[in-house]
C-alpha cells in the first residue's frame, strides 16, 4: 500500500501539501449570453430560452461536480500496461518526495476505486553482494523486471493527474539494508520529463461508501472507523478518509493513529490537521514517534495495545480498523495487539 520514495530535493521549510477540495465555483449566465443574444438580434423568447438552458446547465454541472458524483471523463487504467510522464516532483521532507504524474488528454480521470492501487514497474536492480539483496537471498534474482504496488494521495476527483508520495530507502544508510529498496531508489533517478510504467487497477478492498467496505466478495458494514498507518503507509488512509469525508451523507467517524520515525517525518500533517478542525466530530488525530523532541504532546515509541485503546473505536460489532505501514508493523504492533483488545480478524483489514 504505501511504498518507498524519493529525494534529492531540498526539502521546503514548511511542508505544504494541497488536495483538491471540491470543485470551483459555478458562474450562472452573468448577462453575456443574453447580451451577445441581443446584439444579433435574436428574438426575445430565444434569448429567454437560451438564458434558462444556460443556467440549467451551469446548475447541473455544479451539483454534477459537488455532490458525491463519479468524476467526468474517461478513466486512464485499464489493466494494461500504460506510460505516464512526471510532471513535477516535491520534497516532502529529507528522503519522501510527492511524484505527480500527467494524464492524458483523451483520458482524464485515473479510475482507480478507493482502497486499490495500482502497479509500477521497473528494471531489477543487482544486489552488492551477487544473488542477495540486503543481505538476503533475493527471490526476484534473475529476473529482468520488478514491480511494486502504491496507491496515490489523491483521488479521481483530480482531473489530469495523479499524485504519489513515495519515500527513498536508499542504500547504505542503515548498515542491515546495504542495498535499500528498490523501487524507490528507481523513483528517485527519474526526473521531470520522464516516463514511468503503470498498470490496474488492482487489489482486494474497495470502500463504496457510507460505512461499507468490500473485501472481495465480502462485505464489511461499520459506523467507526479505525486507522492506523506507519509512515507511507498513510497514502491508502488518505484515499479512503477524503472518500467518507467529501460525503456529507457518509457518517462514519474515523480514528486515525499514525506512526513515524519523527516529528519531521509525518507527511501530510497540515493536511491531516486541517481536514480535522474542518471535520472535528467525523475524524479523530493522533501521532506517535519513536524519537520525539522535547515538548512533543503525543505518543512515543511502537503502537500498544494501551494507544489503540485510548484512540481508537473500541472492538464492536459496527467496528472496522484498516492498517497500512512495513511488514512488521502491522503484524505485531497493529494485528496482536488488536487480537489483545478482543477484536475479531474479520474486522481487520491490511492494504
Amino acid at each position: 500500500g504505501g511504498g518507498g520514495g524519493g529525494h534529492g530535493l531540498q526539502p521546503p521549510t514548511t511542508t505544504s501539501f494541497t488536495m483538491g477540495r471540491g470543485p470551483p465555483p459555478v458562474v450562472i449566465d452573468d448577462g453575456s449570453v443574453s447580451a451577445m443574444l441581443t446584439k444579433m438580434g435574436a428574438p426575445p423568447m430565444a434569448i429567454a430560452a437560451t438564458t434558462v438552458l444556460v443556467v440549467l446547465v451551469a446548475l447541473y454541472m455544479h451539483w454534477a461536480l459537488s455532490a458525491n458524483k463519479k468524476p467526468l471523463g474517461p478513466k486512464f487504467l485499464n489493466k494494461k500496461r500504460q506510460s505516464l510522464k512526471i510532471g513535477e516532483r516535491t520534497a516532502l521532507s529529507h528522503d519522501t518526495v510527492r511524484y505527480r504524474l500527467l494524464l492524458p488528454l483523451e483520458t482524464p480521470v485515473l479510475g482507480l476505486p478507493v482502497g486499490k492501487h495500482f502497479k509500477i514497474f521497473c528494471p531489477n536492480p543487482s544486489g552488492k553482494e551477487a544473488g542477495k539483496w540486503n543481505g538476503r537471498e533475493d527471490p526476484e534474482d534473475g529476473e529482468d523486471e520488478i514491480e511494486r504496488k502504491y496507491t496515490p494521495c489523491t483521488s479521481d476527483d483530480q482531473i489530469g493527474y495523479v499524485d504519489l508520495v513515495i519515500k527513498t530507502y536508499k542504500g547504505g544508510v542503515i548498515d542491515r539494508f546495504p542495498d535499500g529498496g528498490k523501487m524507490s531508489q528507481y523513483l528517485d533517478t527519474r526526473k521531470v520529463g520522464d516516463t514511468i510504467d503503470v498498470s490496474g487497477p488492482w487489489g482486494t478492498h474497495e470502500y463504496v461508501g457510507r460505512g461499507k467496505m468490500m473485501s472481495g466478495k465480502k462485505e464489511h458494514k461499520f459506523k467507526k472507523l479505525g486507522m492506523m498507518a506507519g509512515g507511507t503507509g498513510i497514502t491508502p488512509m488518505l484515499q479512503v478518509m477524503q472518500a467518507i469525508l467529501k460525503d456529507p451523507r457518509d457518517s462514519t467517524v474515523i480514528s486515525l493513529l499514525y506512526a513515524n520515525q519523527t516529528e519531521d517525518d509525518i507527511l501530510v500533517r497540515d493536511y491531516l490537521e486541517g481536514l480535522k478542525a474542518e471535520h472535528p466530530k467525523r475524524l479523530n488525530l493522533w501521532y506517535t514517534v519513536d524519537r520525539p523532541k522535547e515538548g512533543w504532546k503525543y505518543s512515543s515509541g511502537f503502537i500498544t495495545a494501551e494507544m489503540i485503546s485510548e484512540h481508537l473505536p473500541p472492538a464492536a460489532p459496527d467496528t472496522l480498523v484498516i492498517m497500512c505501514g512495513p511488514p512488521p508493523m502491522v503484524e505485531h504492533a497493529c494485528k496482536k495487539n488488536l487480537d489483545k483488545l478482543g477484536f475479531k480478524r474479520e474486522q481487520m483489514i491490511a492494504f
